[in-house]
């Protein structure tokens, strides 16, 4: 049975949080001059949550209307995912930050802005991870 949109605002934010952290951490390590070694950690962790919320993204029973921006947020973060894992695998830090710029050009910001919007959760605030 589908969630409704109460619900399933509850699980979409519970599905993205890990892995806007995830990002934000990443983001924060590459800013704060972090050695390669660290960031290769950071991007494993964005790759693992990546990973989980694709699998959470597929299993979620959404209402109709979200079917499609979420089916195009898992494409998007699928694509990512190949980027993800080489980001954690890099071995000089201009390669890695390569990698997650590439990464970067698969986030899904027109799916997310959708269900945002079917949800009624207003715009996506990086501040708040949600």
């Amino acid at each position: 049975m589908p969630l409704t949109v109460e619900q399933a605002a509850r699980r979409y934010l519970g599905i993205v949080r890990p892995y806007n952290i995830a990002i934000e951490r990443l983001e924060q390590a590459i800013n704060g001059g972090q050695p390669v070694a660290a960031l290769r950690r950071r991007a494993a962790q964005v790759a693992t949550a990546n990973r989980t919320q694709i699998r959470h993204l597929t299993d979620t029973a959404w209402p109709k209307a979200l079917r499609g921006p979420v089916a195009q947020l898992k494409d998007e973060s699928l694509k990512a995912q190949r980027h993800w894992l080489l980001a954690a695998r890099a071995r000089a830090r201009s390669a890695l930050i390569q990698d997650v710029l590439n990464a970067a050009r698969y986030d899904g910001k027109p799916a997310v802005g959708k269900i945002r919007s079917l949800l009624h959760l207003g715009r996506y605030d990086e501040n708040d991870y949600s």
